[in-house]
């Protein structure tokens, strides 16, 4: 029972800290909005534009289509156009993240990502 009792401040400490983190985001990205309404209503149009393109295609027009192949436990991504080697793994979401880090501005794509993670 004193191990509970040891880390309830902790707890509290915790919830207090992601308030405040969560009150600041939110005040802060209400100055940036307030500052420069223009510039945030370009950022929405282009996600509109970008979620659109995904809905017709499935699949955004610059993104770079992933083949995936799990041998011995490892994830080996290539691209599906060019045959190219891309990264290695343990999991899809970790090959896919390694192959956008090594090939920066690219954007890599495949159907089986969860939806947050389809795109790198």
């Amino acid at each position: 029972m004193e191990f509970i009792y040891e880390y309830i401040p902790y707890v509290f400490v915790a919830i207090a800290a992601f308030t405040f983190g969560k009150h600041w985001a939110t005040w802060t990205f209400s100055q940036n909005l307030s500052r420069d309404p223009d510039r945030m209503i370009a950022i929405l149009n282009k996600i509109k534009e970008i979620n659109a393109e995904v809905e017709d295609n499935g699949m955004p027009e610059d993104a770079i289509p992933l083949e995936i192949e799990q041998v011995n436990g490892y994830v080996y991504a290539y691209s599906k156009t060019t045959g190219e080697f891309l990264s290695q793994a343990h999991d899809i979401e970790q090959a896919v993240r390694i192959a956008s880090q090594r090939f920066p501005g690219k954007t890599f794509w495949h159907p089986s990502l969860k939806q947050d993670h389809q795109t790198a």
